[in-house]
């Protein structure tokens, strides 16, 4: 019985051993604290930028940022002397605070180590008893198991109270001092490592002088332990405690919702914002939305990106104190794009050898497959050099440049440059995808145009979007960089940086959209203005509600340096001086310029010819002809000669033809029909079909001409040459004929279409 009495009690001892051991293996949760934790956004440099409660209403941020060494020594000299010589439990403080509690004749002390205090932290125990004593000291034991010493202390100033709504170290150092925590004076750290201990005591009345008192008894106490200099102790001394608590700074909301959205349950987001110039833009912000709101525009965005890194250093997705619709993040919003695209297309164009920057591109009123694009002050030049028509925005010389590249092409392109908002077909789209037809973000723009900085810099990227050659990116910035503007853009010379930008505007139909982004090489800014309800607003457009606000932005921006040309991949070719193109073998003058490789494959001048004239130059002759002439003329077509002389007075229009009968005429031309076209003529809201205005120019502003529809004669029109009509439907042949006799036809179809 004796024998069986030991081996029992063996496996008993067993038993309750191997108890002991799972239950001090598995006493501590997984995660030991399951509080709500408040969502945070720090700024490149880790100072708060934008900070939202935590769900149970308290100001509890997410462990993280590493303790700074004032706050540990001062807290371990407050509360745990010992903290990195005992094993979670400090026999020398229990049997202090048993000694203090028994001298007292009351509870004054629990000779808690940091480890029992988290702990106690993580259990939410409010009272002294023995059992939660005994409790705490077991799984202190096995915390320090699981954690490392600096972990503890990480968990102890994450979630310990300091004073009404907030908990945690970082949240009190913000609240209380207005900066991060490694920013923390002596004065300051002492402060927040006695709160734990007593939290009631930051709350302003008689408790401040305790609360004095103690920090300075702790400061003694460092300042004899060597953990300062004299002089730090006298400066700490001197500093006042806080006053009530700050409120958290909330520079970045609508970043916020869309890091939220990306990163769904993330507390803590570290980004690339500069809190300094955050708070700059909003400020500037602000101020623009008080001049914009009294005309009529409530919602504005401003976004600034890094060139070479890509990432974002500021961003207002909104005006603070706009309308209801402040909420709204117009940067993320699809908007009408305006003439904010064309940059993408004349530089499609460039690559693919179809224009030279300098070449001259047709600016007259135009109808192709029943599209009118109009220029935006209705003013045609007849030809202009391609980079000016950019620098300008000229709307003519944009449609019929994507007519030549297509639709599909350059959607294609656009999609690859990162636009996420092309759903439509490029049928749909149509001629109208470069004028605002589409929608894009202000996000998708500034991106897209940031390509065009890192590829004249030929940087490296992480990203797979579209690049663009070296030499064409170059020459498009440099077009945007020119000071060739219209008139509602001069306001741009009173710009005072120092640093050179390229810049472009856009103004959606029914002015509902300003956009104004300019870049360097090293900055992109982007600009959009408008009502997030898609009311337009009467005279706005991008260079007089977006514009002033993108130069107030590179104004706050460190001066960027300008772009070097990349004549590694350019050519020194010469250059006809008037014509843009290569120098063709009849240019009288010629110069030489750097053109892109891509750009070689461009025709030579095909706008100088030699002809054969009487001896004054009027009229066109023949070599046998006894008297002739040979000279070297300027020759544009027709339509473009009536404008191009009213901007060109120097201008000498060819010498005519005379009336040899000839059925092609050199004095002038169809604007509209265009040969073999279709023109549709839909029903109006009368219930009436509409009528056709027919357009044809001459070079002589007195000349005469003769219309005749299926060779049945019409009208006769001087000056202005216009006829409105209503042809059947089907096929016709209109004939114009002017004094001289000279005629030029056009054939064209006609369809009726029922819908209003």
């Amino acid at each position: 019985m004796l024998i069986l009495r030991r081996i029992n009690w063996r496996k008993s001892k067993r038993r309750g051993f191997l108890i002991v051991v799972l239950l001090f293996a598995f006493c501590l949760p997984r995660e030991l604290f399951d509080s709500p934790y408040a969502t945070v956004v720090e700024d490149d440099d880790g100072a708060l930028l934008m900070a939202t409660i935590a769900s149970d209403g308290q100001w509890r941020f997410p462990p993280g940022n590493e303790i700074p060494g004032k706050f540990e020594t001062a807290l371990i000299e407050f509360e745990d002397r010992h903290f990195y010589n005992h094993i979670g439990v400090s026999f020398i403080a229990l049997v202090r605070a048993s000694i203090q509690n028994v001298s007292k004749g009351k509870v004054v002390s629990g000779g808690s180590t940091l480890s029992m205090q988290v702990i106690r932290m993580s259990r939410n125990r409010k009272g002294r008893a023995l059992k939660d004593k005994l409790i705490e000291m077991f799984l202190a034991v096995r915390l320090e198991w699981r954690y490392s010493k600096s972990e503890i202390i990480e968990l102890h100033a994450a979630h310990a109270p300091f004073g009404g709504n907030v908990v945690g170290l970082e949240a009190a150092s913000w609240r209380y001092f207005g900066h991060k925590p490694s920013q923390l004076s002596w004065a300051e750290a002492t402060t927040l490592a006695i709160l734990p201990n007593s939290p009631s005591l930051i709350h302003p009345g008689k408790n401040r002088e305790q609360l004095l008192a103690k920090r300075n008894r702790l400061l003694k106490r460092l300042w004899k332990d060597e953990s300062m200099s004299a002089i730090e102790y006298q400066t700490a001394l001197a500093e006042p405690l806080p006053d009530k608590p700050l409120q958290l700074p909330q520079l970045t909301p609508h970043f916020l919702t869309k890091l939220n959205i990306e990163n769904p349950g993330q507390r803590r987001f570290k980004t690339s914002i500069r809190r300094n110039l955050q708070r700059n833009l909003n400020r500037l912000s602000d101020h623009h939305h008080q001049n914009l709101s009294s005309r009529g525009i409530e919602n504005h965005g401003i976004i600034v990106l890094d060139v070479k890194s890509g990432e974002v250093i500021s961003y207002v997705g909104n005006a603070s104190k706009a309308n209801q619709a402040s909420f709204v993040d117009v940067i993320q919003a699809p908007r009408s794009t305006g003439s904010i695209l064309k940059p993408f297309l004349y530089a499609g164009a460039m690559e693919k050898g179809q224009i030279a920057p300098q070449m001259l591109l047709v600016d007259y009123p135009t109808r192709i497959h029943g599209y009118t694009p109009h220029n935006y002050e209705d003013s045609y030049d007849g030809m202009v050099k391609a980079s000016e028509a950019l620098s300008r925005s000229l709307n003519i010389p944009a449609v019929r440049l994507l007519s030549d590249f297509g639709v599909s092409r350059f959607k294609n392109d656009l999609e690859g440059l990162g636009l996420t908002t092309l759903f439509r077909s490029s049928e749909d789209y149509g001629l109208s995808l470069i004028l605002g037809g589409a929608e894009a973000t202000l996000w998708d723009l500034s991106h897209a145009y940031r390509q065009f900085a890192t590829s004249a810099q030929k940087l490296t990227v992480n990203n797979e979007l579209k690049r663009f050659d070296p030499a064409v990116a170059y020459e498009i910035l440099d077009a945007l960089s020119g000071v060739n503007r219209p008139g509602q853009e001069k306001y741009w010379e009173r710009f005072d940086g120092h640093s050179k930008i390229a810049w472009k505007t856009g103004t959606s139909y029914g002015a509902r959209d300003g956009w104004a982004i300019g870049l360097n090489a090293d900055y992109v800014v982007a600009v959009w203005v408008g009502n997030a309800n898609g009311e337009g607003v009467a005279g706005m457009t991008g260079s007089n509600s977006a514009g002033p606000i993108l130069f107030d932005v590179f104004r706050l921006l460190p001066n960027g340096s300008w772009f070097t040309r990349p004549v590694r991949h350019m050519h020194h070719v010469s250059m006809c001086e008037q014509s843009g193109q290569r120098a063709g073998l009849h240019c009288p003058k010629t110069i030489e310029q750097w053109i892109p490789n891509t750009c070689l494959v461009t025709s030579a001048c095909t706008f100088h010819q030699v002809l054969f004239t009487n001896l004054s130059g009027t009229k066109l002759a023949f070599r046998g002809d006894e008297e002739v002439l040979n000279q070297t003329v300027f020759t544009l077509p027709v339509a473009a000669a009536f404008y191009y002389k009213m901007n060109h007075p120097e201008y000498k229009k060819p010498p005519s033809t005379g009336a040899s009968g000839n059925v092609k005429s050199t004095d002038m031309d169809i604007m509209y029909p265009q040969p073999k076209s279709k023109i549709r003529i839909p029903k109006l809201m009368n219930g009436e079909f509409g009528s056709v205005v027919f357009e044809a120019v001459h070079q002589v502003e007195s000349a005469e001409l003769h219309w005749f529809m299926d060779n049945n004669f019409i009208t006769s029109t001087k000056d202005i040459h216009q006829v409105p009509l209503r042809p059947k439907a089907g096929k016709h042949l209109l004939t114009v004929t002017d004094h001289n006799g000279l005629s030029i036809s056009r054939h064209f179809e006609v369809l009726y279409s029922e819908r209003i």
